[in-house]
């Protein structure tokens, strides 16, 4: 009987290890871009880069957004905590398989509400922007009623066959939200330090905490997705997914272009060159060459090379953080000081362009078969990304130069 019984937990366990490890997989990444997004603010408060007492940012955040930030850390660390214990009772692998999940639910809550703390920062008049929080609070709050109600073997029914997709989106999506977070942190430190009153800061702010905060939901679906009860649903959950996807990359691309355009004006279009060349490539090859045939692992610079019979591994996002960090340190201080020189200039922009460029060859890859014309127009934007960015260091190292005379 003993026997019997230690035979039946071992097949049980054995049947739900598929299922914690891509949820174990999603969840790490959905900490490490917590830490990501988190850290920059203890930090800038720790190393004293940010006036917690300035008049303008009400009596709530000098003494609540370090304790946030710090709580959003390990609401982030936790849920992985759990999934990690070698603990072997089934009773509490699954009450930590659903606290994990809640978990998860909580930190995303608090990376909303450390951004709504980010742009408080400067005055109290941004609170007009919170206007889209409400119903993503709701959202969070009823998927994670939801979530919580189901256990390991349910989940394991209904997401199989869904987690490369999965991993897919929410490596995405945390990249880009990272993005998004040191942006939105970079404008809160460049107006409390600015006394220009420059219009498109305030409009820059407000659309990098939107963008935030969509960002945050799209990483949530991408941690715990949506539950479903068949293949259709499965389908519209991987739709749904994958839109919040392009929303994010078009927000991203709208707020460089928002900053580029401080310095450089309607000049600032032109960072979108490249991702034109690429729409252009992709809708000729779609028609006059394309034959609809779906490819796999063909034609190696789309994105990483082949991840497996029928499978694309999508194109890695760490030229853009890096790109995206240099654009950011250059750009921002420009809503204080516009009169900067043209070899400035020429590096905003190009790398402007190299970061849209690179958010394009990352959408372009995400499908795990892409067509010809999709092969094609990913190594347009991949050449004009890399192009981008060793053009950029022309104008990078001439600022060095300058800088040390």
């Amino acid at each position: 009987m003993l026997h019997a019984t230690h035979y039946y937990c071992r097949l049980i366990g054995t049947s739900c290890i598929i299922l914690e490890d891509a949820l174990k997989k999603r969840v790490r990444a959905f900490a490490e871009g917590a830490m990501v997004m988190a850290c920059p603010v203890l930090l800038a408060v720790a190393l004293q880069k940010v006036n917690l007492k300035s008049a303008g940012n009400g009596g709530f955040l000098p003494g609540s957004i370090s304790p946030l930030a710090a709580l959003t850390l390990e609401a982030g660390l936790l849920p992985f905590l759990c999934l990690s214990l070698p603990c072997r009772l089934l009773v509490a692998q699954d009450l930590l398989f659903r606290a994990s999940k809640a978990l998860v639910h909580l930190c995303a809550l608090l990376l909303m509400a450390l951004a709504c703390g980010i742009l408080l920062l400067i005055s109290t008049k941004n609170l007009y922007y919170i206007a889209v929080l409400p119903p993503l609070v709701l959202l969070t709050l009823w998927r994670c009623f939801l979530s919580m109600r189901s256990g390991r073997d349910h989940d394991d029914a209904v997401y199989r066959g869904c987690d490369e997709m999965l991993e897919r989106s929410l490596d995405f999506s945390a990249s880009v939200t990272s993005l998004l977070f040191l942006g939105l942190e970079g404008l809160a430190l460049e107006g409390q330090s600015s006394s220009s009153g420059q219009p498109l800061l305030g409009v820059s702010l407000g659309a990098a905490f939107v963008a935030c905060a969509l960002g945050v939901f799209a990483m949530l679906l991408g941690t715990v997705p949506p539950l479903v009860t068949d293949d259709a649903g499965g389908r519209k959950m991987c739709n749904v997914v994958e839109a919040l996807n392009v929303v994010l990359a078009v927000a991203t691309a709208v707020i460089v272009l928002l900053i580029t355009s401080v310095p450089l004006g309607e000049a600032a279009w032109l960072l979108f060159v490249p991702l034109l060349l690429s729409f252009v490539v992709w809708m000729y090859t779609a028609l006059a060459v394309d034959d609809g045939h779906q490819l796999a692992g063909h034609g190696a610079a789309v994105g990483e090379g082949e991840e497996g019979e029928g499978f694309w591994r999508p194109a890695s996002m760490e030229l853009t953080k890096v790109t995206f960090t240099g654009f950011l340190a250059v750009s921002v201080p420009t809503y204080s000081d516009s009169s900067i020189s043209s070899y400035t200039h020429g590096f905003i922009l190009l790398t402007a362009a190299a970061v849209v460029s690179g958010l394009g060859w990352r959408l372009l890859t995400h499908r795990m078969a892409p067509s010809r014309a999709l092969v094609t127009a990913a190594n347009v934007s991949s050449f004009c990304a890399h192009l981008c960015v060793a053009a950029a260091v022309v104008p990078f190292t001439t600022m060095a130069v300058n800088a040390l005379k």
